[in-house]
């Protein structure tokens, strides 16, 4: 589990804690809580069940270790005992009792969980009403309270939320109708175009390789590897559309064929040659390796650009009915927002390109960060190990998921 949702179930359970001991100051301190996490599909409805092991020792008098990191070995043996618990306990009006087939651990600090994935499955369509009724716990623990979350609806635009709570149960409150009717296609559509945006926004290798690419487009090279300012506008505006044309091209080709299932790469190769891509493109900055070609390797870098494209998209639960047109909206999200970096970019570079520093330190200087940087990358990914200057990212990262 990453620190990111650590972080958010701490929070989840901080907030709506002291938000119920506000309401009811009667109860104690120390308030028990189990969740239904809900994936809502065109066909099919599925989610998990996660108890923390004390209440689970609590309801059923069992003797999972509490005190320690439980495994499975230890929660195996219960495993039918706990299904049947919560097939009495828990009811999804579109059911004769959940499928629990399967059980995983998870620890927060202090906490540890035990996650029941169930799924309902062969709906005839997206139902408009979901009734669910949670009595787990409360006949030997009056405190506890049961949080129904919606984690994944592709039509809301919602995915991977685990602070999305759509209502509480308490032992007087033991029933609620989800409402799914403010649903709609077009909110998921203009979702995945925003996801499209945020991710070529947040991918920070993928705009190192337009940054290697943008900063000549100001710039002429003659034979002798000299480089001159151009005198107008027009010329670079057309070498940042032959550039991004090519490179969009070829990115389209490959998320579309490996999100529809056609091709698929290892992503650590995938990930290894984007960062390679950064290195390359910026070595012909120093010494011109391409001499013309660059549109070649541009398109080749492209399409690894796209796989990796497809395998954000692959995280999320994209309904199969959905797939083409979601599609469409995260390659045209990723577009806008390539647009938006390029229109932000080339104007100031054009202002800039006449200055003193512009060749040695933006260019040259420049290069050889993006060459440093990616090949850091590349070792990291290539040969999956953390360097030390990595921890201290992803810990930096951390702080803003």
């Amino acid at each position: 589990m990453t620190l990111a949702v650590i972080n958010k179930r701490i929070l989840l359970a901080f907030f709506v804690s002291i938000s119920l001991l506000w309401h009811a100051p009667s109860l104690a301190h120390d308030i028990k809580q189990g969740y239904i996490f809900l994936t809502i599909s065109d066909d099919s409805i599925s989610g998990r069940v996660e108890i923390n092991i004390v209440d689970l020792n609590q309801a059923l008098g069992l003797d999972i270790p509490a005190e320690k990191n439980a495994f499975r070995e230890d929660v195996l043996p219960h495993l039918d005992v706990i299904k049947a618990y919560f097939n009495e306990r828990m009811n999804i009006n579109l059911n004769e009792g959940l499928r629990i087939d399967d059980f995983s651990l998870h620890t927060i600090p202090k906490v540890q969980f035990v996650a029941f994935p169930f799924s309902i499955d062969n709906l005839p369509d997206v139902p408009e009403y979901i009734d669910i009724e949670y009595t787990a716990l409360f006949d030997v623990n009056t405190e506890h309270r049961g949080f129904i979350i919606i984690e994944n609806d592709w039509r809301t635009g919602t995915f991977n939320d685990e602070g999305n709570i759509a209502f509480i149960f308490s032992p007087d409150d033991t029933k609620h109708r989800l409402d799914l009717t403010q649903s709609t296609t077009t909110q998921g559509y203009v979702e995945m175009f925003k996801l499209g945006v945020h991710h070529i926004w947040d991918g920070i290798d993928h705009i190192l390789f337009l940054f290697a690419l943008l900063l000549p487009s100001v710039l002429t090279r003659y034979k002798e590897n000299k480089w001159h300012a151009k005198e107008k506008f027009f010329p670079a505006f057309m070498y940042v559309v032959k550039i991004v044309s090519i490179f969009t091209l070829a990115h389209t080709i490959t998320l579309s064929a490996a999100t529809l299932g056609f091709v698929s790469l290892s992503s650590r190769l995938v990930e290894s040659i984007i960062a390679l891509s950064i290195a390359v493109a910026a070595l012909d900055l120093l010494t011109p390796i391409f001499r013309g070609r660059l549109w070649m390797i541009v398109f080749a870098f492209g399409l690894f650009h796209g796989f990796g494209f497809a395998s954000v998209l692959s995280d999320y639960p994209i309904p199969d009915s959905y797939l083409t047109l979601s599609l469409l909206a995260f390659n045209l999200g990723v577009e806008a927002g390539q647009i938006a970096i390029v229109a932000a970019v080339v104007p100031v570079l054009f202002l800039l390109r006449n200055q003193f520093f512009y060749i040695p330190i933006i260019l040259k200087l420049g290069a050889v960060v993006l060459i440093v940087v990616s090949m850091y990358w590349f070792i990291e990914r290539g040969f999956e190990i953390d360097l030390p200057a990595g921890e201290y990212w992803n810990m930096f990262k951390a702080l803003f998921a």
